[in-house]
């Protein structure tokens, strides 16, 4: 306890509460750059593409945001499963290892290591939207936003 006390004058507590930016972790980045090798990241311009072809039973979307995220819009025609019941949720929406499935966050971050760990439980075809939900709205892409409101007037992402 004395530890803690002694060395929590280095950075206010607001910081350390409150803090936006990704921290300077290396042993995190490099475990990122790993799970990136092995990921397929998908664009945005590809999962449009798969979007318009209309609905197909092998085909999956999955937003793993945070619920308070999920309700400020969406990309149309996504699944809602929290990063946190990923795992044990899947298989009830998709019990075909071999469909294919695309996971996507806010910058894509959180949705290639939920990609990494479906595809640890052998799943085949898993990839991450690249760049998230943020690069589909700078693309232009619809959102789907409650209210009818779009999601630019929602929210800024």
């Amino acid at each position: 306890m004395a530890l803690l006390r002694s060395i929590s004058h280095l950075r206010p507590a607001s910081a350390r509460l409150f803090s936006v930016s990704a921290p300077a972790n290396n042993l995190f980045q490099s475990h990122l750059s790993k799970v990136k090798a092995s990921i397929k990241e998908v664009s945005v311009q590809d999962l449009s593409g798969s979007l318009a072809d209309g609905p197909k039973n092998t085909f999956h979307l999955f937003d793993v945001r945070e619920t308070y995220e999920w309700n400020q819009g969406r990309i149309p025609n996504a699944f809602y499963t929290g990063r946190g019941n990923l795992e044990r949720d899947i298989e009830t929406y998709v019990p075909d290892t071999h469909d294919d499935i695309v996971l996507y966050c806010a910058g894509g971050v959180r949705s290639i290591l939920a990609a990494e760990s479906l595809k640890r439980m052998g799943y085949k075809n898993v990839s991450s939207l690249a760049g998230g939900i943020g690069a589909w709205k700078s693309a232009g892409k619809p959102i789907d936003a409650p209210g009818g409101k779009t999601y630019t007037e929602k929210h800024d992402y």
